[in-house]
């Protein structure tokens, strides 16, 4: 019966050990929240219409004026595959554009807890921590 009920202790440390591992994450809580900040940069007079998704949440419609930011967080889930994609709108044509990509970046850029986008006529330009510049570029789709 010793045998037994030190097996069960032994179990249950091994699996709240893995579960604590799991809970970590790049040395942030997966409980905590994702910010993303989508900013206008198309130029003055060009108003931003935004409408992000996720396979579970609708964020609705935002309009952004030039060099206004929308924000929204989340918590990402304990699969590591969190996406938000966005149409963006402007001068009357839809871009599609993964606004959120956990294993892009998270693993590539280090975006964790604050992710900030900057939304040009060619690009959408992620903020790089590094260089303190929006230089991670990427095509729309």
């Amino acid at each position: 019966m010793i045998m037994v009920t030190s097996n069960i202790y032994i179990f249950l440390f091994l699996l709240l050990l893995h579960v604590s591992l799991i809970v970590v994450t790049k040395g942030e809580p997966i409980f905590s929240y994702t910010h993303v900040y989508i900013r206008n940069d198309l130029g003055n007079n060009i108003l931003l219409t935004i409408h992000c998704k996720s396979k579970n949440d609708d964020l609705d419609v935002h309009y952004l004026k030039y060099q206004d930011e929308y924000k929204f967080q989340f918590k990402p889930n304990f699969l590591g595959n969190t996406l938000f994609f966005c149409g963006l709108t402007w001068d009357g044509i839809l871009h599609w554009f993964n606004i959120y990509v956990e294993s892009r970046d998270c693993k590539d850029f280090n975006c964790t807890r604050n992710c900030r986008w900057s939304i040009q006529k060619n690009y959408a330009c992620m903020f790089n921590k590094k260089s303190h510049a929006y230089d991670h570029c990427f095509d729309y789709r």
